[in-house]
């Protein structure tokens, strides 16, 4: 076994960097957890500061006895009630944490026996590496890394072998740039596709390797290919909310469109928050008397919040009151902190197990462009993240028999009747498919619905060529029972291609980057992608 040998954690500016990160997430985390656990994170991060000999004695001299607590994965508390007891007597600043709490937090560690087994089965043959795994460590907080092995720019490249296919920057303002595909067919149909991907994570889970690319796979069926690309927002977007992000971006989107191609009709497309803001759109313009948009795609996208999941379980109006204040202090919320929430609905797969396998093993997992994209989060303006809590979570107003308001319009989805397609996954710890059909009778036109197997991003980036699921179209009689559905072998890409050509005339050439009337700003993937 080879362990720590010298290490000094004091010593080593990129813990210090960690720990800087976690202490400005604090003041937040009290909307997701055991308090007393926070407060752990805070004495450690403090002492780390202001007594490094003393920290340097906290970390290494226990991390071995916790290693050992944690593979004896004794039920019986009084093995951890000892170490409590000794801690407490050697740190005072850690004598009056919430034991109950802490031990919800080893138990969530302890919880896999299989991955317990591994970990004993490795240090005792002697194949543990900590040193590796301290390395491996350093190499993820300096890359920004916000789960253990993802972040990989020594493999990943932007606009090389992730967002890379050909495109330009036709329009750009505070919010967003508007990416246009450069044609792969002689001839293409003559509406174009308008993909609005969330705003919580980069663009590029619909454009990642030329193998599972949704951007690059549209574009080689003939289809013309818009995508807006949110920009990171900082605390000068603070007060930005869904009206914000319905008008000043996904309408600003269909309006340039429509100026640069007159002629067309768009199909646009949402992806999981960004099918709430396509859907918010199409309701807004029908409400306005405009009848814009040939159909609407919303995939893995929550509209009905009445069962909305392991992260619904975390919403109510007093976690939003004690979340409130320091949200807005802030300006946003971290992209850190909405991470670990995701990260948090399968803990054992995205947290416990890479850090096992990276940090007390020393052995990184092979690239993945998904975890990749995973790793590389973006801010959330405050005001929109409480809007999304309140309106959607709370009230749940998109189904409301009372329709909102949103500048000035009435909002109901009762009044989009164009075509529908519902895309749910399987396996969706974020959006539940049933949750997701439960919204298929809002709508003034009967939706097409599909399950796919596979997760929220994996059940989505499905590529034909090499499809990793199969998928299954829905009986309208009873959408969430899976059992009356049609299997269908391959990807649900497919099913979704039929339902965007069914309606189409006859090809057309091309259009111009622009449409021949806006020069490009700049080459795709563009600018707003890139900013950290």
């Amino acid at each position: 076994m080879r362990g720590l040998k010298d290490f000094d954690p004091s010593q080593n500016e990129w813990i210090q960097t960690w720990f800087s990160r976690l202490s400005a997430e604090t003041r937040l985390l009290n909307f997701l957890g055991p308090l007393d656990v926070n407060k752990f994170g805070q004495s450690l991060t403090s002492l780390s500061v202001e007594d490094p000999e003393r920290f340097r004695e906290f970390s290494v001299g226990l991390l071995p006895r916790v290693l050992k607590a944690l593979l004896d994965n004794d039920p019986d508390d009084s093995s951890w009630a000892i170490l409590f007891d000794e801690v407490g007597s050697l740190f005072p600043e850690f004598k009056n944490i919430n034991r109950s709490h802490m031990l919800w937090l080893i138990r969530q560690i302890q919880a896999s026996n299989e991955r317990v087994t591994k970990l004993r089965s490795m240090i005792e043959s002697g194949d543990i590496n900590i040193e590796q795994g301290m390395e491996n460590w350093r190499c993820d907080i300096l890359t920004e890394a916000m789960l253990p092995d993802t972040i990989r720019p020594d493999i990943f490249c932007l606009g090389q072998n992730i967002a890379a296919t050909s495109g330009h920057v036709v329009f750009e303002n505070q919010l967003f740039q508007l990416l246009q595909y450069h044609p792969a067919t002689e001839t293409v149909y003559e509406n174009p596709v308008l993909l609005i991907p969330a705003f919580v994570n980069r663009f590029y889970i619909l454009d990642l390797s030329d193998e599972c690319s949704m951007v690059k796979w549209l574009v080689d069926q003939g289809h013309t290919v818009f995508l807006i690309s949110w920009v990171n927002p900082t605390e000068l977007l603070a007060t930005y909310e869904m009206t914000h992000y319905v008008l000043d971006g996904a309408l600003a989107a269909l309006d340039c469109i429509c100026r640069m191609l007159p002629s067309c009709k768009p199909q646009v497309v949402g992806y999981c928050a960004g099918g709430v803001v396509s859907a918010i759109l199409a309701a807004w313009l029908k409400a306005r008397g405009e009848d814009r948009i040939s159909s609407l795609s919303l995939l893995t996208t929550l509209l009905d919040y009445k069962e909305s999941g392991p992260l619904g379980n975390l919403v109510s109006e007093e976690s939003i009151e004690s979340f409130r204040k320091p949200l807005n202090d802030l300006g946003y919320l971290p992209a850190e902190l909405l991470l670990r929430i995701f990260a948090g609905l399968r803990p054992h797969d995205l947290i416990f197990e890479r850090m096992l396998n990276s940090y007390i093993l020393g052995q990184r997992a092979k690239p993945n462009p998904i975890l990749h994209w995973l790793g590389d989060g973006t801010r959330t303006p405050a005001s929109l993240v409480l809007w999304i809590l309140e309106k959607l979570y709370i009230e749940n107003v998109l189904v409301k028999e009372t329709p909102f308001e949103l500048a000035g319009q009435r909002i109901q989805l009762s009044t989009i009747d164009c075509p529908v397609f519902l895309f749910g996954a399987e396996r969706d710890d974020i959006s539940p498919w049933q949750s997701v059909m439960h919204a298929a009778d809002q709508f003034g036109s009967t939706p097409l619905c599909v399950l796919g197997e596979g997760g929220h991003n994996a059940g989505v980036v499905n590529h034909p060529s090499k499809p990793r699921y199969n998928h299954f179209a829905l009986n309208t009689d009873n959408l969430t029972d899976k059992q009356l559905a049609e299997f269908r072998s391959g990807s649900w890409w497919m099913t979704w291609h039929d339902f965007l050509t069914d309606r189409e005339a006859e090809p057309v050439l091309p259009p111009k980057i622009g449409g021949g009337i806006r020069a490009a700003i700049e080459r795709a993937p563009g600018r707003y992608v890139r900013i950290r």
